[in-house]
């Protein structure tokens, strides 16, 4: 009888040790997805605020203090994006690819098809975060950031996350 029960309250001790470790693995797994994505869209944002470019850094910046995006004298060489401006038809009038060297006019071009099908104002499309902004004439402005690094670093925080959990569990 004692036997039974303590097998039975082990049992129920690991599930709930398993069910924990599962809402905190979600837990951090969305909201670094959040994060990531909010920083990119910050820095889109940001970047069709200031017509393209990144403004000067405003204040000194602590990679400790926030969440967000911050702009230091290395984020217009690190942060990798393209530009296309498109007519009411949405025909491409103006692409931008000064800033990424992975993508030719041709591959942008394809992307923002892929962009335009997707209907959405924000969206990734592979890895490129994108956000399209309309005009008073009927055009739109589409910034597309490369985040390649951001989404990769979240699958290696989801990965570690699960090992460490396993090895609770184990």
């Amino acid at each position: 009888m004692i036997r039974s029960l303590r097998r039975k309250f082990i049992l129920i001790a690991i599930l709930s040790l398993i069910g924990t470790l599962a809402v905190l693995c979600a837990a951090i797994a969305v909201g670094n997805y959040m994060v990531t994505t909010d920083r990119a869209d910050r820095a889109i944002s940001l970047l069709y605020q200031n017509g393209g470019e990144f403004p000067p850094p405003e204040y000194d910046t602590d990679p400790s203090m926030a969440f967000g995006f911050q702009v230091t004298e290395e984020t217009p060489f690190e942060t990798r994006y393209f530009i296309v401006e498109l007519t009411g038809r949405q025909e491409v009038v103006w692409v931008n690819t000064e800033h990424i060297a992975a993508l030719d006019r041709q591959t942008v071009v394809e992307c923002v098809s892929e962009v335009l099908r997707s209907g959405g104002d924000r969206g990734y499309v592979d890895h490129y975060r994108f956000g399209v902004f309309h005009t008073e004439d009927g055009g739109s402005t589409i910034i597309a950031l490369d985040c390649f690094l951001q989404i990769q670093a979240a699958y290696n925080m989801l990965r570690v996350t699960l090992l460490v959990s396993l090895a609770c569990v184990l």
